[in-house]
């Protein structure tokens, strides 16, 4: 059997000899570069399973190597070194096609288990999902407790605060939204990706097993924004689907209709039946969306950069999420907007023919 053929490049020698120390008994075959010139140019005309490249050299930087490795190597697995680490990052390298990052410094653990991931995917065996990563290495912390925290001390309850500890209270409380998002996020896109869709559908009602379970969810009822949500229907609608994948698809709608609106108005739902579908609508005032950028909207890791989001995070997974779990139920998602004022969401499916 052939040694699987690993290369690191890195602008430090220590960390080289760190990893040709970690992988000497490991049955891999090892090679190391100093620069960013030299790792491409030994990728490129030698066939390598791996190649992990550090993010910031002089020259030609990880990014690169990256790049153009997908462009003339596109079987090879790429990994990221960075002293870095952030979110940012992280997805910038993800959505360029990096399989993972790992972050300095790293554990001999750390480092192994990412390039036996890394194998393993490569050898065809099913992962969580690629994204999964992020989860790891970025959001171990008790997010949720401190969120709780956090938030426990904004009301109130443990004394009156002054005007600059309220802010900073704020800002810790807008983080832990973000985090909790990115988690929850990758949490429901691994669900997605480790399942076969089609055997979880069965005959639902959308309103009361997706919708009114939606709406009582604290971060919604009780979301900081202040921003009621209403619903302007009464019907029900039957149809074939998996309540829990279609609840994610409503919280996600939801979740970004709060996020994007205005404070303190109103986030409307709308359904309707017609042609043998269903039409669930949310709407909100709010920055809205150009009309321009709807083919880049539903895509992974995506995130429009337009006046009023500024300072607004998001995973840039929520979107494409939602339209992953229409287009497994057989329907459509699309959206209406005027920028600057307000968007709706809309989501088609089809009902159930009982």
């Amino acid at each position: 059997m052939t040694k699987p053929r690993i290369l690191f490049i890195d602008d430090e020698e220590i960390v080289l000899r760190s990893c040709r120390r970690i992988f000497a008994n490991s049955g891999y075959d090892i090679d190391t570069a100093l620069s960013g010139e030299e790792g491409l140019s030994k990728a490129i005309n030698q066939d390598f399973d791996i190649v992990v490249t550090d993010l910031k050299m002089p020259g030609i930087g990880g990014m690169e190597v990256l790049k153009r490795l997908r462009q003339v190597r596109p079987d090879t697995t790429v990994i990221i070194f960075t002293g870095y680490a952030s979110v940012d990052t992280a997805r910038e390298a993800l959505k360029n096609g990096a399989f993972d990052y790992i972050p300095k410094p790293f554990t001999p653990d750390e480092i192994r288990e990412v390039i036996k991931n890394a194998l393993e995917a490569r050898a065809g065996k099913q992962r969580t999902i690629d994204l999964m990563a992020i989860v790891s290495h970025e959001l171990k912390s008790p997010v949720s407790a401190l969120h709780t925290t956090a938030s426990t001390l904004y009301k109130g309850y443990f004394g009156q605060l002054s005007p600059e500890q309220m802010k900073i209270l704020e800002t810790i409380i807008r983080n832990c939204e973000y985090l909790e998002d990115i988690i929850r996020s990758y949490l429901d896109l691994s669900k997605m990706e480790l399942e076969q869709l089609d055997s979880f559908k069965e005959e639902i009602f959308f309103v009361k097993d997706v919708v009114d379970e939606v709406l009582q969810l604290p971060e919604i009822a009780d979301n900081t924004k202040k921003m009621k949500v209403v619903k302007t229907f009464a019907d029900e609608v039957k149809i074939n689907g998996d309540p829990r994948l279609l609840k994610i698809l409503v919280r996600n709608l939801v979740s970004n209709a709060i996020k994007y609106g205005y404070e303190g108005t109103e986030v409307k739902l709308g359904l309707e039946k017609k042609d043998g579908e269903m039409v669930f609508y949310v709407y909100n005032e709010g920055v809205g969306i150009n009309p321009k950028d709807g083919p880049r909207l539903f895509k992974k890791f995506e995130r429009l950069k337009q006046k009023g989001t500024e300072g607004v995070k998001g995973s840039g997974l929520g979107l494409y999420i939602c339209k992953k779990i229409v287009d497994s139920h057989k329907g459509k998602i699309w959206f209406e907007s005027e920028p600057g004022k307000w968007v709706t969401f809309f989501v088609s499916l089809p009902v159930s023919a009982s």
